[in-house]
């Protein structure tokens, strides 16, 4: 990737070790430009990052540093973008703590309109894992880009979602954008790319997982988004970070509300109690912006609703009689997974139900 010289010298300011958000802005103040402070390492001004840090600085101001730097970028198959960049996300310009520069893997859209924040629980239920992938399927579904962390448990299940709905999808990672944390997610990060996805860091390629870089990755997921879901979270739940990030950025805050026995239920329950939007179904979100309605409410009632090949397959032996998961995958010969996540994404839609005793059947 070709970059202007001014942002070559922005970026190699961000990626001075010791050099966070706060010191960066804080030397642009004092100076022209990030040219200028290469130009003036040795100037008093800087004094105040302390002698460790300005040591660092002035190591960095060295050609073969900054060759190397970008030679790692396009290496890593990684492009930055710094804060004055168009492909920054205009959203996140606007907090006050946003990254100097991004470190991103793929090609989705970093400043689409319909992008939403699922997060939850890394030991979520197996209900809340269902409830990620399934809000993210029908997001996906109606034009919605899904942000999440990719860390387990929710984050990964609604990055599923979204790529079984076709995606894209962004991940948003505490490491370098070519880092597979956990590893366990090797297939789901290719799935992510292959579908026009996004893996999105502030860290520099190779750099590894380390915990502190977690929490303060939560402000790239809200700040990209217009607004963020809470699956699921015991009490004090790391998914609160989110939530805090979400509010001190102006976002919305929606929760899928639980059982009152369940801890894991704890979180959006007292979020609902605060005023949080309680989010039922995938709907709740979608009407809120004005993004879709139910297919209920939508006009031309005449009309046939517009499905796939593969949808048609599913639908018309439903439209006969009502059929299990299996006696339906005999007939159509799909996978019981495949047809398992189709039948749900159907479902969702309003086109067909499932009856108690695990038969389905399609609306006439």
């Amino acid at each position: 990737m070709e970059y202007s010289v001014m942002e070559q010298y922005w970026i190699w300011l961000s990626a001075v070790e010791g050099v966070g958000p706060r010191r960066f802005y804080q030397i642009l103040s004092l100076f022209t430009d990030p040219r200028d402070v290469w130009e003036n390492v040795r100037d008093k001004r800087l004094e105040f990052l302390g002698p460790k840090v300005l040591a660092s600085l002035r190591k960095a101001r060295d050609e073969r540093f900054f060759f190397e730097l970008f030679a790692r970028l396009e290496q890593a198959g990684v492009r930055a973008l710094t804060r004055t960049s168009d492909d920054y996300p205009l959203r996140l310009t606007r907090t006050v703590d946003a990254p100097p520069t991004l470190y991103v893997k793929g090609e989705a859209d970093l400043n689409a309109e319909k992008a939403f924040a699922i997060v939850g629980s890394r030991r979520c239920t197996r209900e809340g894992r269902r409830a990620a992938q399934e809000f993210a399927q029908v997001l996906t579904r109606e034009g919605v880009t899904v942000v999440s962390g990719m860390a387990m448990g929710a984050d990964s299940a609604a990055h599923q979602g979204a790529v079984e709905a076709g995606g894209p999808t962004i991940a948003v990672l505490g490491c370098g954008p070519d880092v597979v944390y956990p590893p366990e997610n090797q297939l789901l990060y290719e799935k992510v790319l292959e579908t026009g996805g996004a893996v999105v860091s502030e860290y520099l390629p190779g750099m590894p997982p380390l915990s502190s870089n977690f929490p303060a990755r939560n402000r790239i997921i809200s700040g990209i988004s217009r607004g963020v879901l809470i699956v699921e979270g015991a009490k004090h739940s790391g998914a609160m970070i989110t939530v805090g990030c979400a509010l001190d950025q102006g976002r919305d805050v929606f929760a899928v509300p639980g059982s009152i026995y369940s801890p894991m239920s704890a979180t959006p329950n007292q979020l609902i109690v605060d005023g949080a939007y309680p989010a039922l179904s995938p709907w709740e979100i979608l009407e809120h912006y004005g993004w879709s309605r139910r297919l209920e409410e939508r006009p031309a009632p005449h009309q046939q609703v517009e499905l796939s090949e593969v949808e048609k397959q599913a639908v018309e032996p439903l439209r006969q009689q009502s059929l299990t998961l299996s006696e339906l995958a005999n007939i159509t010969g799909m996978s019981t997974p495949s047809l398992n996540s189709l039948l749900t994404m159907l479902e969702l839609r309003g086109i067909i139900e499932k009856q108690p005793g695990g038969e389905y059947r399609a609306y006439s």
